[in-house]
């Protein structure tokens, strides 16, 4: 393809700012006379239509603002720039809005095609540009830098030519992803197959309390503006890695249990030489013989947040979850279930690489395909 004719995106689209409504104008549940408005949050892989919902009055709500199929949906007001310019897109009509810190990018019949234009604003190119939107500290991108935005708009013929083929590229990319949420629901239900649910314990397995089984402790505090960016070694939090230091407090892996807040009871093994702060509780000492795989997963199974205290926010201790009795099956029940998750982890692993090599050749095709290369 010859290096398209760049146009500036007004020329091809309109760009319509959400809906603006005070707190006192919204509710958090449908109601007659009113319409769902989507948000950021609902700015996903695709369009979350049945969570994270608020609702306004419908005349609050022009005609314009109602979602369209083939509207791309962009949040373009946030404290985070890896959020500002995010994007998904509407396969549907929809009786709903989007609010002040969205917009929707609308093409104009016969002028561009839509999911040629949609696969532009997820290039790398154009979030390079959303990057360096406006703001200092709450992150904007005003409707009027949009409207100017030059994009490369080559035939309608083309368009669809490029449109078709990064669709197809996305969707062995989505496929992939699809594979390993897969079997993440395929252990749960190995567990639930070899030991029956744990709350009714079908099999009469003995339930034994926490406090005889294990002892925790709080990690020690580590924030983000006090870790090493260009450290080595993962930082466990209430859900899991959110940083990296180069400093470690274990050298072995440990059982690691959300302690405060939303990601409160959240259940992980940390990997070998890594971090573990106060937002999370781990295993420091095992009373007991009991396979740590197994372990794992029978805390995922009890569900630890319902025993949060709720004074604040959510908080679990070691005086809470001591008491919670789990079933405890003979070792070698323990043993085969730990060899099932490790043939797993093997294939998740493998999953894992086909994934991001799936997402670097789509983001290689997208670069070429702007760039006139494809």
């Amino acid at each position: 393809m010859k290096t398209a004719q760049s146009i500036p995106l007004a020329e091809n689209a309109d760009v319509i700012r959400g809906v603006t409504f005070s707190k006192a104008d919204s509710v958090a549940e449908a109601r007659d006379g009113y319409m769902p408005v989507l948000r950021a949050g609902n700015i996903q892989d695709r369009l979350i239509l049945g969570d994270g919902l608020v609702f306004v009055p419908k005349n609050k709500v022009s005609e314009k603002q109602k979602l369209r199929r083939g509207d791309i949906v962009m949040c373009t007001s946030s404290g985070s720039p890896e959020i500002v310019g995010k994007t998904a897109y509407s396969y549907d009509d929809w009786d709903g809005s989007f609010g002040a810190f969205c917009a929707v990018v609308r093409p104009k019949k016969g002028k561009i095609h839509s999911r040629y234009l949609f696969h532009y604003l997820q290039s790398p190119r154009f979030r390079d540009w959303t990057r360096n939107s406006s703001g200092v500290g709450i992150k904007n991108i005003r409707k009027s830098e949009l409207d100017a935005i030059e994009i490369p708009v080559p035939s309608i013929e083309e368009q669809c030519r490029i449109a078709a083929i990064l669709d197809k590229a996305d969707a062995i990319r989505r496929k992939r992803e699809q594979a390993l949420d897969f079997a993440d629901e395929f252990l749960k239900s190995v567990f639930l197959e070899m030991f029956g649910d744990p709350v009714t314990n079908p099999k009469g397995y003995r339930q034994i309390p926490l406090g005889d089984i294990i002892k925790v402790s709080s990690g020690n505090g580590l924030t983000a503006k006090m870790m090493d960016p260009d450290g080595s070694y993962p930082v466990y939090g209430g859900n899991g890695i959110n940083g990296y230091h180069s400093e470690y407090m274990f050298e072995e892996s440990r059982i690691v249990i959300g302690r405060v807040g939303v990601y409160c009871g959240a259940v992980h093994i940390s990997e070998p030489r890594s971090w573990i702060t106060d937002n999370a509780l781990y295993v420091r000492e095992y009373k007991m013989p009991i396979n740590k795989t197994y372990l794992e997963w029978a805390l995922r199974f009890a569900n630890l947040n319902q025993y949060a205290g709720r004074a604040a926010q959510p908080l679990i201790s070691g005086s809470r979850i001591y008491p919670i009795e789990i079933v405890v099956p003979e070792d070698e029940e323990q043993n085969r279930f730990e060899r099932v998750v490790q043939k797993k982890l093997s294939l998740t692993k493998k999953l894992g690489a086909a994934v991001e090599a799936s997402k670097d050749f789509f983001g290689s095709l997208s670069q070429r395909a702007f760039r006139g290369e494809l």
